[in-house]
């Protein structure tokens, strides 16, 4: 795959006098009835030399106009900024309402386009679009096919036309063919607010979808026997999808990259093809390495810039790992777990040396106990970012550092300082570690910096589960997991283009900086982690949640980042906001943050109030139409099992809720809901009005049941031992003999309800979460409800200062909840008993 680089060359060859002529003739009086003879007509421009795949095609002189016009327009919105989608838009409509393909001609169907010259079938679409539909709704047809269209021309015009590269047939298929396997592809492509039109911008987005396919078909192909044997049928259609877009992609690639290509060296194409060179992806924070440092043997740690007297030289190369996280798995109803339960699941970190510590230490099993533990003291400390600590620097320092950096980098009086200042501001915008962008092609890479004539930015996305359905405005809150960072383009195009500074010529320009600016503590570290040291402490209506997505915090560390649900202009405000209290001097121009193209992004499974309302509504409905009483006593049990969790937001797992855990009196919750016994720790969940009700007449309701069947001794035996409060679950089913009650299991619970609802019970928790942080609660309150405190911060840990008052003012917005999803009720009780009308 190839991303060529066009900023300085791509706006000359697209204003090519011969392209724009070639492009522009229908206005020169040429014959206009045959496109090769039209090519031959010019005195000035010898264009014999272009041939078309058609022979000869015939072309009315309104449909070559609209042709030319409609190019023309496209080509110019990529040499024009200022030229927007709505206006391009607002061109090819004024174009197409003229009915440049006249009524008789206007056949869509197989045989008729089939008869049509290639270019001519494009028009006949996209006019029957205007004419004939809501046009206004299909923008994102009408432009895509006009970047087919110009594609389609330039290859024409560079004689590059093949059927491997065939753009025009296949966005034709796509907007005629009724076949999902066909228009598919309109999902997966961008709508015009999000569109920009520049060629680098569209060939990262093909380039993405062209990716996804290919990953589809690698995991198809990986399947085991009984999943390729079950998904034989989906064979074909990945293939021809993949097909689909491989054509597209190379089409645009071959024309808009041709010129670039050709000028390569040949040091540049043999240093490209040199088999060593390792590819750089786009960042993942699901990923072990996200950020992608550099895997070295250094003998000395990674902080070889600090001062003999900073605590951080005495570090030893430690990690901080993961013990792998203990699900419960139902095989028969098919749930898998997900990446985010997994990194739900997750105990405290624990440290390991990457390499042997001091061999005094390393024999003794006692001191390499005693230093591992203030190896840990010291992490949670620097964690902690007070401003007494001096492991960061202080407000002032970091804005003096970033003045100076942001000067030096802009400067051109000393050119070694203006490229180690740069590389330094770049992480201090980002937030990336130096060492990674130092790598080689680290920045000029495309998957993770993208830079267009206008805008520049870094991206990084989460790594969320996908969903299997595809997105619905009216179902989910989040759209996408990628997250996108304004940059200066200066910056990015000056490090792209110009010899990264080496490690002894940067710790030489952090000892100047050190005694410049009287910051004796500077250190690569502390530039690194200003980013988030300005978002979490110094940033209004800011905090560490924020701070940990844009940071780019590694998954396992930041599990709340995937129960979340942010706007990116939210991010993009908060952004802004920490480099203006960082930019305190106003000489960094922060002008090139502008409005962003808005949508959602987080947990890829927090449903909207308006669904769930739904869904609860249903589950009512479904419990009063039981056809007998133990239908019925195991659909209400799941009924409150989904209130219950939808209004404490605590892991689904099996057998919550036990009953000498609740405390309907002061409404408590007292919960361990994580399976592995070595990771639990017990959390205070406020119990909700609304919830306490449904609690007490589930109690109540049980009691009847036993009365109505007081044959069965194991229910009885149960239900008493429920009602003495002993240390057995409150919510139950009826076993396969309905003689007993068992606990119930998540599985139980999506499959008694797969055909109201098929999706994971899991996303009780990511709608509890996402909804408390649309309400404005504070974040450590929602963290201890939740139970994402980090590790050593637990609410009910030896060191807590979190007010119990406080947790529970938390249940006034869990009532709120219940109100959306009219839960509550003014009836004397809330459960309908087998029986009674249905309305009751």
């Amino acid at each position: 795959m190839t991303h060529d680089r066009l900023q300085t060359n791509q706006r000359k060859w697209l204003c090519n006098p011969e392209l724009l002529y070639f492009l522009s003739n229908h206005n020169k009086g040429i014959h206009p009835f045959s496109l090769e003879l039209t090519w031959r007509y010019s005195s000035n421009i010898n264009l014999s030399k272009y041939n078309y795949t058609n022979i000869k095609p015939q072309y009315s002189k309104t449909v070559w106009s609209a042709i030319s016009a409609i190019t023309l327009s496209v080509h110019f919105s990529y040499t024009d900024p200022s030229i927007s989608t709505n206006s391009l838009i607002d061109i090819i409509v004024e174009q197409l309402k003229k009915r440049p393909v006249s009524n008789d001609d206007m056949q869509i169907n197989k045989s008729a386009l089939a008869s049509k010259p290639r270019l001519m079938t494009l028009i006949m679409l996209m006019q029957d679009i205007v004419i004939n539909k809501q046009y206004y709704r299909l923008k994102k047809q009408l432009i895509w096919l006009s970047i087919a269209l110009h594609t389609s021309v330039l290859q024409i015009y560079y004689q590059s036309y093949s059927v491997k590269k065939d753009i025009l047939m296949q966005f034709k298929l796509a907007q005629f063919s009724e076949s999902a396997n066909r228009a598919w592809i309109w999902g997966s492509l961008p709508d015009i607010f999000e569109l920009s039109m520049d060629t680098e911008s569209i060939l990262l987005i093909l380039s993405s979808i062209l990716e996804q396919k290919e990953d589809e078909i690698k995991s198809f192909k990986n399947s085991d026997v009984i999943s390729l044997i079950e998904s034989e049928k989906s064979r074909f259609p990945l293939s021809t999808r993949l097909g689909q877009i491989q054509k597209i992609h190379l089409a645009y690639q071959d024309v808009f990259f041709l010129i670039a290509r050709r000028r390569k060296s040949k040091n540049r194409k043999n240093k490209e093809s040199a088999p060593n060179k390792k590819k750089i992806k786009a960042i993942n924070l699901t990923q072990d390495n996200p950020v992608y440092e550099p895997s070295n043997n250094e003998p000395e740690p990674y902080y070889w810039d600090t001062t003999p007297n900073d605590i951080e030289v005495h570090i030893p190369k430690i990690d901080m790992r993961f013990f792998e996280a203990e699900i419960e798995e139902n095989e028969s109803s098919g749930l898998k777990a997900s990446t985010e339960e997994i990194i739900d699941h997750y105990d405290r970190p624990y440290i390991s040396y990457s390499r042997p510590p001091d061999p005094l230490i390393n024999h003794s099993a006692p001191l390499q106990a005693i230093d591992i533990t203030l190896q840990q003291n010291y992490m949670s400390q620097r964690e902690l970012e007070l401003n007494s600590n001096t492991r960061i620097l202080s407000l002032a320092g970091y804005q003096g550092l970033f003045s100076r950096l942001s000067h030096d980098a802009k400067a051109a009086a000393k050119e070694g300082d203006k490229g180690l200042a740069s590389l330094l501001l770049l992480s201090m915008l980002t937030g990336l570690p130096v060492k990674s962008l130092t790598i080689p092609g680290y920045i000029s890479n495309s998957s993770i910096f993208s830079v267009g004539t206008s805008r520049a930015y870094i991206k990084h996305y989460l790594g969320v589960t996908k969903r299997s359905k595809k997105f619905d405005n009216a179902i989910f809150e989040n759209e996408l997991d990628e997250v996108k960072i304004p940059l200066p383009v200066w910056l990015i195009e000056y490090l792209s283009s110009n010899q990264l500074p080496t490690k002894e010529a940067l710790t030489a320009y952090l000892s100047t900086l050190r005694t410049s600016l009287q910051l004796p503590y500077l250190s690569i570290n502390r530039v690194e982690t200003a980013l988030h040291v300005i978002l979490s402490r110094y940033t209004p209506n800011c905090h560490s949640h924020i701070a940990d997505i844009i940071c780019r915090v590694p998954a396992s560390h930041a599990p709340a980042m995937y129960y979340s649900s942010h706007t990116s202009e939210e991010l993009i405000t908060h952004y802004k906001a920490a480099l203006n209290k960082l930019n305190a001097s106003k000489n960094f121009d922060l002008s090139y943050i502008t409005a962003w193209h808005k949508y959602t992004l987080g947990s890829a499974f927090a449903f909207k109030v308006d669904y769930v309302h739904n869904f609860m509504n249903e589950l009512k409905a479904w419990v009063r139409n039981s056809p007998n009483p133990d239908i019925h006593f195991n659909r209400t049990s799941i009924l409150v099992w989904f209130v219950f969790c939808t209004l404490t937001g605590v892991r689904p797992n099996n057998g919550i809720g036990t009953i000498s855990d609740i405390d309907l009196e002061t409404g408590w919750l007292l919960i361990y809901d994580k399976p592995s016994k070595n990771v639990q720790n017990h959390r205070l969940v406020p119990l909700c009005p609304t919830l306490v009700r449904y609690l007490t007449d589930y109690k109540a309701y049980l009691i009847d049941y036993q009365l109505r069947n007081p044959l069965k001794y194991e229910i009885s035996e149960c239900v008493d031992a429920i009602s003495l409060g002993e240390d057995v679950a409150l919510l139950r089913l009826l076993s396969d003999s309905a003689d007993g009650l068992d606990n119930i299991k998540r599985g139980d619970a999506y499959r008694m309800t797969q055909d109201i609802l098929d999706a994971d019970p899991y996303w009780t928790r990511h709608f509890v979460r996402t909804q408390l942080e649309k309400y404005g609660v504070n974040l450590a309150l929602i963290n201890t409800v939740i139970g994402h405190e980090k590790g050593r911060q637990e609410a009910l840990g030896q060191l807590s200062s979190s007010s119990k008052a406080k947790i529970k003012g938390v249940g006034g917005f869990l009532e709120h909840i219940a109100n959306l999803l009219e839960l509550s009720t003014v009836k004397s009780k809330t459960l309908h008993y087998y029986g009674e009308p249905s309305n009751a």
